[in-house]
């Protein structure tokens, strides 16, 4: 028989090294991430909007609440908006969800958080994504501080926890909208538990915490349930598959395969928590069977409750959009490990799983934390150097635009495809005006035809993208009257075909000065080109 002690100090060596490795990677991510890529010039752009009123006429465009972006603008008021200050924002949050890690294992049962450590410290989808300048990061914090308060509530009430269960619980709401339905789910399966114990007293308190939540995010009812026509510019038709699909990705980024190393424990902890629940029904002694049942409970309600809210949102599902939901199930399959720690083969198994995690996901993890964010400063400087004053820079698609304003301070006038009259933000409803309008991209092509006609260069950020061999480029009517309705991806590829035709009709040479990926690695949502074109014909 192993000895108990031998196994708990296996057990806190091992959890050791997992965060140590975790800070490292974090260190590695914040050595090779650079620049900041569109969404977080975005996040930062309203941040430091001129005043309060502005950020609440504007939040709807971006992902996240107002508190979030008045917390980025306190912190750059504190620390500045440099790159570098920017940076230290992301890492801070990637080492606070550590920190949270450890201190919901702590309330739970004083173990060792040694599966969470695995497999959302060692996640590249935390490691890239978590530590961007966006809410995830702090979101996932507060989730998982909400998710290990909640559990300490059940096992152990106090006023003290209460009112900080309300606090982490109304920030990860504030942080992430996403995080309204795991709020829901964990409070919904703490009333359950103590439904079956006849704790109606006990049950006020989660469903205070979950009424909380839901009151602070009525401001932003009307804002994010607008029915007007650009709103649903961005929707997108959302299917399961294409869900588990991207859920998978996330779990297992950037090879898929590896997300069996959290479907495995899923299922596995699930499965002995659902027979163990069986043998103590008729005794339900605490606190094994709370935590089995609440552990049991919470998993299956995040997975169902976060696909619906993904449902419903109706957007082009991304891996950093599961991070919400991979924060509080990984702490979630903690607490079941906990919970079975007297079955010696289920604590083995962790530990064993725990040292497998430890050596293979850096492995994995590597290529993709070493990626640049985007290459778009290295273009801009490029372009400092190069472009002359009567020269033309083009920036295509316009989303480029936002990072490209940050980047480039040079004299040669630019414009972006479509021509777009505010760069903050995604502006989509700037973009659906445009996508309703008769000729949306004429004033561009004149600019280009111009600019070549007078001997001078155009520059094209994003480069050219040809239709097909042996196709013309798509011909888009005004929306919504056709086939693609309100796709603005559809409109997007119409109007770069279209240019990119015009400009191989009427140009007399064109040389691509910088090719994507040519150098380090560079992020695929913004590693582009840079190609320049002249002479007229």
């Amino acid at each position: 028989m192993i000895r108990s002690d031998f196994l708990k100090r296996l057990e806190w060596g091992l959890a050791i090294l997992l965060s140590a490795t975790a800070l490292f990677l974090l260190a590695v991510r914040a050595t090779h991430a650079g620049a900041l890529w569109r969404d977080e010039c975005a996040v930062v752009n309203l941040a430091r909007m001129p005043s309060v009123a502005d950020i609440a006429r504007n939040f709807q465009h971006e992902a996240f609440p107002v508190p979030f972006q008045l917390f980025v603008r306190a912190y750059s008021d504190s620390f500045g908006s440099s790159d570098f200050a920017l940076r230290a924002f992301g890492i801070v949050a990637g080492v606070a969800v550590l920190c949270a890690l450890w201190i919901s294992a702590k309330l739970i049962g004083n173990d060792p958080p040694l599966l969470s450590l695995a497999l959302l410290g060692l996640n590249t989808t935390f490691l890239f994504w978590g530590t961007t300048v966006r809410g995830y990061g702090f979101g996932s914090t507060f989730i998982v501080l909400a998710v290990g308060l909640i559990i300490s509530l059940i096992l152990k009430p106090s006023q003290p926890r209460a009112f900080a269960a309300v606090f982490v619980s109304v920030a990860a709401v504030q942080c992430l909208v996403h995080n309204l339905a795991l709020v829901l789910a964990i409070t919904g399966s703490a009333i359950v538990v103590c439904v079956t114990r006849r704790n109606l007293r006990r049950s006020v308190i989660f469903l205070g915490i979950l009424a909380l939540c839901m009151i602070s995010f009525v401001p932003y009812l009307n804002a994010y349930s607008s029915e007007s026509g650009w709103s649903r510019v961005v929707e997108f038709p959302v299917t399961f598959r294409l869900l588990w699909n991207q859920f998978n990705f996330a779990l297992g980024n950037p090879n898929p395969p590896m997300a069996l190393l959290w479907h495995i424990p899923l299922a596995g902890l699930l499965a002995v928590s659902v027979w163990r629940l069986g043998r103590l029904r008729a005794s339900k002694p605490p606190p094994e069977w709370d935590l089995l049942l609440f552990g049991s409970l919470a998993l299956i309600a995040a997975l169902v409750l976060y696909y619906e809210f993904l449902h419903l949102l109706s957007y082009l599902a991304r891996s950093w959009y599961y991070l919400a939901l991979l924060s509080p199930l990984a702490v979630l399959l903690d607490g079941l490990g906990i919970a079975l720690r007297n079955i010696t083969w289920i604590r083995i198994g962790r530990l064993v799983f725990a040292a497998i995690a430890l050596v293979v996901l850096p492995i994995t993890a590597r290529s993709t934390i070493v990626q640049r964010q985007t290459n778009i400063d290295i273009v801009a400087t490029k372009l400092t150097e190069l472009a002359k004053r009567d020269d033309l820079i083009v920036v295509a698609p316009w989303q480029y635009g936002i990072t490209f304003t940050r980047y480039y301070h040079g004299d040669t006038p630019w414009i972006t495809l479509p021509t777009m009259t505010d760069l903050r933000v995604h502006r989509y409803d700037l973009m659906f005006e445009k996508m309703i309008a008769e000729h949306p991209i004429d004033d561009v092509l004149d600019a280009i035809k111009r600019t070549l006609e007078g001997g001078n260069r155009v520059w094209f950020v994003g480069g050219i993208r040809l239709p097909p061999a042996g196709m013309l480029p798509l011909e888009l009517p005004p929306a919504p009257v056709n086939a693609f309705g309100r796709d603005n991806v559809a409109y997007s590829r119409a109007w770069m075909e279209q240019m990119s035709v015009f400009v191989r009709a009427h140009s007399g040479r064109g040389q691509t000065i910088y090719a994507a990926g040519s150098n380090e690695p560079v992020n695929q949502y913004e590693d582009v080109p840079l190609v320049v074109v002249d002479g007229w014909q």
